[in-house]
């Protein structure tokens, strides 16, 4: 009974909340500034991006196909950073995890296993996913209001 009111207490204290409260804010903000990273990145390639699309329209492409290459032109990196993002946080956390020797600090004989929060990184995997699917449609709306004519006009 005393280890569990021992750990109940220091999982409680002050230090062990703020700094707990610190990396989930932290893990929050990462994924707030990739995800407007992502966003500056796709909308800084969409006027050369389109203009192809739509002069590959006017070949006989169809609108839902422009789409579909559209988000596979912005696919393979978010899928780079979401799936490599956290392997190489992982193979990070395993190899510092032994440097730490976190045995003294808890005074086990065996260093502490990793635990890793699948959840939480299945979700940031899958904001980034779905931010390619809401980039996409967005484009493609703000795209129709140019007249083909427009695109045809404008030479190289």
């Amino acid at each position: 009974m005393l280890r569990a009111d021992v750990e109940h207490t220091r999982r409680d204290a002050p230090l062990t909340a703020g700094l707990l409260r610190l990396a989930r804010n932290a893990a929050a903000a990462l994924l707030v500034l990739g995800l407007l990273g992502f966003a500056l990145g796709a909308s800084a390639g969409a006027p050369q991006r389109w203009q192809t699309l739509t002069r590959l329209r006017t070949l006989g492409l169809r609108p839902r196909d422009a789409r579909w290459i559209a988000a596979g032109e912005l696919l393979p990196p978010v899928l780079i950073a979401a799936v490599g993002g956290p392997l190489l946080g992982i193979l990070l956390a395993r190899l510092t995890l032994g440097p730490l020797e976190l045995r003294l600090l808890t005074r086990q004989a065996v260093d502490p296993s990793l635990a890793l929060p699948w959840g939480w990184l299945t979700l940031m995997a899958a904001a980034l996913v779905v931010t390619v699917a809401v980039v996409v449609p967005v484009e493609a709306a703000l795209r129709r209001r140019r007249q083909l004519g427009e695109v045809l006009r404008a030479g190289e």
